[in-house]
């Protein structure tokens, strides 16, 4: 039975339970996720449930609400996940019965394949002119995503200082972890192509910002970039090449299939995108068999029935 006595709203709840996470030190879009699928939560439960209310069958009635709206099976146990924290830190709080939630499963995880970019359409994306309004900042963006298999976050947060060597940089991903990541020969050559740029608009500015990656806000101050603006970055330049709407997780995707289908090791390709565990980068095993199963069944005389 739950300790306190008093009904007690859950959305009161919901802001000192994002309170504690800010105060954790988690990533602002961390933060915001959680935000967004707390109040998903509440709005589809009715915002006035108390903590006493909170189950087992209310949580799975969310489940099922979210599925039937077309949600995703991975956005499902993305908002389960977000439930499951918030009624544990319900449960170190003493407002929430222990072991509630123990066991509480989302849908099944199904072995769903990224529809990867192909190296043609790679070499389309990043060959020749990038039609937007900052060019040289624009391919950095492009090189960094597929050259490095960066996280769009780990993109944002870049920093000049961060550089090791001229192919090496310290990333902070998941859960402030550091890892040293390598980039090839075209990145390089796009990063000394924007920095003279980029020191020239700073320049003009007469403002100092320790961002790689930066655009000018409306007060004339370089702001750094951030996820919005680069998915919209994408978006434009694979537009204009004639090429579907890419999102920058897509481009990491990429990476990490075409370094294996060009016998990279897992361990490698795992390290490289910061992988805490192997099984994660196994995924692009099943993405290369794929790829070759659709060149064997459209080549092959024998593939299928003629």
């Amino acid at each position: 039975m739950p300790v306190t006595r008093e009904p007690a709203l859950l959305k009161p709840r919901l802001e000192e339970f994002l309170t504690f996470c800010g105060a954790r030190n988690l990533s602002v879009n961390t933060l915001r996720a959680y935000r967004a699928d707390l109040s998903a939560f509440l709005d589809t439960i009715d915002g006035e449930t108390t903590v006493e209310q909170v189950n087992r069958k209310l949580i799975r009635r969310f489940l099922a609400r979210m599925l039937e709206t077309g949600h995703k099976g991975t956005s499902v146990r993305r908002k389960l996940a977000a439930v499951k924290s918030f009624c544990k830190w319900l449960e170190n709080e003493d407002l929430l019965e222990a072991g509630m939630i123990e066991g509480l499963s989302g849908p099944r995880r199904r072995d769903e394949l990224p529809d990867v970019p192909s190296e043609a359409d790679i070499k389309r994306l990043i060959d020749g002119n990038i039609p937007t309004a900052c060019p040289e900042r624009d391919r950095v963006v492009v090189e960094m995503l597929y050259g490095s298999g960066l996280r769009v976050s780990e993109l944002c947060g870049i920093n000049v200082d961060d550089f090791r060597d001229e192919d090496a940089l310290l990333v902070r991903g998941k859960g402030r972890k550091e890892r040293l990541v390598l980039f090839g020969e075209y990145a390089q050559a796009a990063i000394r192509e924007w920095l003279p740029t980029r020191k020239a608009l700073l320049a003009i500015l007469g403002r100092e910002t320790p961002a790689l990656l930066f655009s000018v806000g409306p007060h004339r101050s370089p702001e750094r970039l951030d996820v919005r603006s680069i998915r919209r970055i994408l978006i434009e330049v694979a537009e204009a090449k004639g090429l579907p709407k890419y999102n920058p997780h897509l481009l990491r995707h990429a990476c990490a299939s075409h370094l294996h289908d060009h016998g990279a090791p897992l361990q490698a390709i795992a390290a490289l995108l910061g992988h805490a565990k192997l099984s994660t980068a196994q995924m692009y095993t099943r993405v290369s068999v794929g790829r070759m199963m659709q060149t064997y069944n459209m080549a092959h005389p024998h593939a299928k029935p003629r």
